[in-house]
């Protein structure tokens, strides 16, 4: 009887396996993340085939609306005193994986209205517990990973917020007066400059996560040789 309790936690510890980490790194501080890979895997993949490319390396936060999300994923800025803003390229929808609630720190996919299949390369982080909007709009907004630290997130949520019109009618914008020597942004974003900007330089995997699968493994192995051997 007690042979067979131990092959089956031993089983079901090879079972478990560690979710990806991931740490997205900004101009104003880092922001580690965890992926639900089980959750929904669509969705990380198509997440990670933009981050292992390359895509999201200069990459700005190009919408936020305070008290709600802020929103990444669409456009890298470049180099230079004057800015130039690029598309990231899509690679195509994903099918909509909604089952996780838009609670606060998680991160989803944006999309297009009226299609809940239309998602690709944009993505928002909730500030709040959106679930008793997000999770009923649309098929529901497939939330993919959470935030597991939000002192940059707090920083970011104390940007101001310029219309430059389109796509960037709620373009978060760093007050560089203090200390720097660069004066806010005007309102109609006349001296924006790439320092303005909220940056995601790079996101980078997290190396050697011990997986929680391995962990048990070894903890269950080494109760086994005690079991056995007081048996002997």
């Amino acid at each position: 009887m007690l042979k067979s309790i131990f092959f089956l936690f031993l089983s079901t510890a090879l079972a478990v396996q560690a979710n990806t980490r991931l740490t997205i790194e900004t101009n104003i501080g880092d922001i580690p993340i965890e992926l639900f890979d089980d959750a929904a895997p669509l969705t990380v993949a198509n997440f990670l085939n933009y981050v292992d490319d390359g895509s999201y390396e200069d990459l700005i936060f190009q919408r936020f609306v305070e008290n709600f999300i802020i929103q990444a994923g669409g456009f890298t800025v470049s180099d230079g005193d004057t800015f130039l803003l690029d598309n990231v390229s899509s690679k195509g929808n994903v099918l909509n994986e909604f089952g996780v609630s838009n609670t606060r720190g998680t991160l989803a996919m944006a999309k297009l209205g009226g299609d809940p299949n239309s998602a690709s390369s944009q993505w928002f982080i909730n500030l709040e517990d959106n679930s008793a909007n997000l999770d009923n709009q649309n098929g529901g907004f497939a939330v993919f990973g959470k935030v597991e630290d939000f002192t940059t997130i707090d920083k970011i949520t104390n940007s101001d917020v310029i219309n430059l019109g389109g796509a960037f009618t709620n373009l978060p914008i760093r007050d560089l007066s203090t200390p720097g020597n660069i004066e806010p942004a005007p309102s109609d974003g006349s001296e924006v400059t790439k320092e303005h900007f909220l940056v995601i330089n790079n996101i980078s995997r997290v190396d050697n996560v011990p997986e929680p699968g391995t962990t048990s493994l070894i903890l269950f192995a080494s109760c086994a040789g005690l079991f056995f051997r007081k048996r002997a």
